[in-house]
């Protein structure tokens, strides 16, 4: 089973948190929302996921990359430097 769920839920959170600003609230929320197993309150926190922390975590770089491509995948980049424990996908 994955390291430490923490850890994925606290990259997730500042993902999308970061999307809310680039994409604003709406589109941003909406994507992460559309992602099985993901629950996040309306300021971006990640309250609780279901399943498998690597799939939830490619289902949400998923939907950003749809969107805005090139640009999510650096932040996505970016956070996976701040967090080490969480594997890329």
């Amino acid at each position: 089973m994955v390291e430490d769920v923490g850890n994925y839920k606290k990259m997730l959170s500042d993902l999308i948190k970061k999307q809310m600003v680039m994409l604003g609230p709406n589109i941003a929320l909406d994507k992460a929302r559309k992602v099985p197993g993901l629950k996040v309150d309306d300021a971006g926190e990640v309250l609780d996921m279901d399943g498998d922390p690597r799939q939830v975590l490619k289902g949400v770089a998923n939907e950003y990359m749809a969107l805005s491509g090139q640009i999510a995948q650096m932040t996505l980049n970016t956070l996976l430097e701040k967090y080490p424990g969480v594997q890329n996908i």
